[in-house]
Parts: structure tokens; C-alpha cells; sequence
């Protein structure tokens, strides 16, 4: 590869580390032992993980074939597949505003996850206005992407 080829940005990276660390942060925190502060690090630590996973596996999968342009491959996966760990932040970061008194920590995990609807509907939104969608069709896909999101809220009721 290049130093001057353009990796294009992974936006299925980045809603997926959303949608993981949703689900973390909803499955976490019904461990009423779990505060904020830890649930968003699982939440975190947990896409990382995922990341890991993937860079490792592109890495097997092309890697052993051609070991000398494995270090290339090795930055390559890891620039493209970082949007994962980046889209689980937001969603973390909401959870770290309970022990700031920004919110109540009884629901901070409802404030992340909601919030993670908002960033799940405003990447479809980006997605549909990248590709040149037009405004009905990035709806669309916007909206898709808040319903999986709202499953995840959904997953958070039933676990409370």
C-alpha cells in the first residue's frame, strides 16, 4: 500500500461499534454492582476486543499467504476497522456523565443508549448523503438504523 492510498472510511465499522457497545451498556447494567464508569469501559473494552478480532482475522486470512506484506496488511486493518472502537465512544462516554453529575446514574445507561438511536440515525443520514441518496432514501436507511438501536432499547427493558 501507499503512504499517499486513501483507506475509505468504514461507516459499517463504526455503526456496529455503536450497536455493540448499546447492547453492552444495556446488558451491563443490570449488575447493580456495575457503576458508570466501569459499564462504559466494558463497553469500550469490548469493541477494542471486536477490533482486535477483525484486524487479526484479515490478518490470518491474507497474512500466512503473503507473511512479508503482513506488517502493510496490519496497518491497513487497523486504520479501516478503528471506526468500530470510535462508534462505541459516544454511546460510553454518555455513561461517564453520571459520576460528573450530569445525569442521574439510575439512567445514565437509558441516556447512552438513546443516544446511541441519535448517532445510529445521524450515520444513516451521512451514509445516504455520501452515497447519494437523496433526502427519502437516507430516511430510510437513517431509520433502519434507529430501529436496530431501538431493539437494543428494547433489550434494555426487558433486562430491567
Amino acid at each position: 500500500m501507499k503512504a499517499t492510498e486513501e483507506i475509505p472510511v468504514n461507516y459499517a465499522g463504526a455503526v456496529y461499534g455503536t450497536i455493540l457497545s448499546m447492547a453492552v451498556i444495556a446488558a451491563s447494567s443490570k449488575d447493580p454492582e456495575l457503576g458508570p464508569v466501569a459499564i462504559a469501559g466494558w463497553a469500550v473494552a469490548t469493541a477494542f476486543v471486536f477490533f482486535l478480532a477483525h484486524v487479526y482475522s484479515a490478518i490470518v486470512a491474507v497474512g500466512i499467504a503473503r507473511p512479508m506484506k503482513a506488517l502493510g496488511l496490519l496497518r491497513k486493518e487497523a486504520r479501516s476497522e478503528w471506526p468500530m472502537v470510535q462508534g462505541a465512544v459516544v454511546p460510553a462516554a454518555v455513561m461517564l456523565l453520571a459520576p460528573i453529575g450530569l445525569l442521574p446514574e439510575d439512567d445514565a445507561s437509558f441516556y447512552a443508549i438513546w443516544t446511541g438511536v441519535a448517532v445510529l440515525f445521524a450515520a444513516g443520514l451521512v451514509i445516504g448523503h455520501k452515497e447519494k441518496l437523496g433526502w427519502g432514501r437516507s430516511i430510510i436507511i437513517a431509520s433502519i438504523n434507529a430501529a436496530i438501536g431501538l431493539l437494543i432499547v428494547a433489550l434494555k427493558v426487558l433486562v430491567h
